[in-house]
C-alpha cells in the first residue's frame, strides 16, 4: 500500500490558523497554556538558542523569547509566516531582535550541524507522513547540540480518537446535553479538516518507536490537562464539570493506566540524542 502523500501547504491558510487550538488566546495577545507548558518543561534559560518547527502563528516563539531565548521559527505555510511576522513586529524592541522566521520544510532544515540548544515540534508530528516524520526527527538530531533537547507535543492521541471519544465520551455527552441543556462536545470523531491534515496520528508507543529509530532517548507521557475538571465561575457549574469528567473520562482513574491511554488526548515527549 503506497504511503500517504504529504499535506498541501495551501490547506494551512489564515482561516486554519484562526480556528485551531490556542487561537482565542492569540487573538487576545495571550499565550495558550499548552505553549507555556512546553517552555516550562524544556528547561530553557536565557541565552539558549531554539528552533520552532511548524511555528504557525508564532505563539510558542514569543513565549520562548520572553524566557530569554534566541528563537528561529520555520514553516512551509506562507500564511503562517505572515501571521508570525506580524506577531513579532508587535513585540517590544528587546524581544524583536530575538525572533526571526523563515520558509522551510520540516524534513530539510537549512541550518548547520549542532546549531540549537532546543528544538520544538508542537502539533506538527501528526501532520507528517511516516517517512517525513522520520526524516524530520533525523534533521532535529543533526541540528541539535550534543546536549540539546527535542520537545514534542502531538494531539490527538490516536487511541482517544479511536476508542475513548467515540465509544464512551460522545454518547455520554449526548445524554448530558439533553438532561442539563448543555452544549458539550458531540463533534464527529474526526472532522473534515482532521482527515486532510492529520495523516499520522500517534500513540505513546508509536511516537516512542519513531524517536528510538532516529537515535533519541526519550521520556514520553500523556497530558492530564484534558481530563482534569476545568475551573468554572459558579459552584453549580463546577459540580457539573466534575460530574461530567467522572462520567466522560472516569476521572480521576483516567489519570492512571490503563484508562489514561484512551482518555488523555495530549502526548508529550522530551528527547535527547543517544
Amino acid at each position: 500500500m503506497p504511503e500517504t502523500q504529504g499535506v498541501d501547504s495551501k490547506l494551512y491558510d489564515k482561516q486554519y490558523f484562526e480556528s485551531i487550538d490556542g487561537a482565542h488566546y492569540f487573538a487576545n495577545n495571550k499565550t495558550a497554556p499548552k505553549f507555556l507548558y512546553a517552555v516550562n518543561i524544556s528547561g530553557l534559560t536565557k541565552g539558549d538558542t531554539a528552533l520552532d518547527i511548524g511555528c504557525g502563528r508564532g505563539d510558542l516563539m514569543v513565549a520562548l523569547a520572553q524566557k530569554g531565548a534566541d528563537v528561529t521559527g520555520i514553516d512551509y505555510s506562507e500564511d503562517a509566516l505572515e501571521i508570525a511576522q506580524i506577531a513579532i513586529d508587535k513585540q517590544p524592541a528587546d524581544l524583536k531582535h530575538k525572533l526571526k522566521v523563515s520558509h522551510s520544510d520540516a524534513t530539510a532544515l537549512n541550518f548547520p550541524d549542532q546549531t540549537f540548544d532546543y528544538v520544538f515540534m508542537t502539533d506538527i508530528v501528526e501532520h507528517l507522513n511516516p517517512s517525513e516524520l522520520k526524516k524530520s526527527f533525523e534533521e532535529c538530531k543533526r541540528v541539535l547540540k550534543s546536549k540539546g533537547k527535542l520537545i514534542v507535543h502531538t494531539a490527538p492521541n490516536r487511541w482517544y480518537n479511536d476508542f475513548g471519544y467515540p465509544l464512551w465520551e460522545q454518547p455520554v455527552n449526548k445524554v448530558l446535553n439533553k438532561l442539563f441543556r448543555q452544549k458539550l462536545l458531540i463533534r464527529p470523531i474526526r472532522t473534515e479538516i482532521d482527515f486532510k491534515v492529520h495523516i499520522n496520528e500517534q500513540t505513546v508507543l508509536s511516537l516512542k518507536k519513531y524517536l528510538v529509530k532516529t537515535g533519541f532517548n526519550s521520556k514520553i507521557w500523556l497530558g492530564s490537562e484534558y481530563v482534569v475538571p476545568s475551573k468554572k465561575d459558579s459552584t453549580g457549574i463546577q459540580l457539573l464539570e466534575i460530574f461530567r469528567q467522572v462520567l466522560c473520562h472516569a476521572y480521576p482513574l483516567s489519570l492512571l493506566p490503563p484508562l489514561k491511554f484512551i482518555f488523555c488526548n495530549d502526548i508529550w515527549a522530551i528527547a535527547k540524542k543517544v
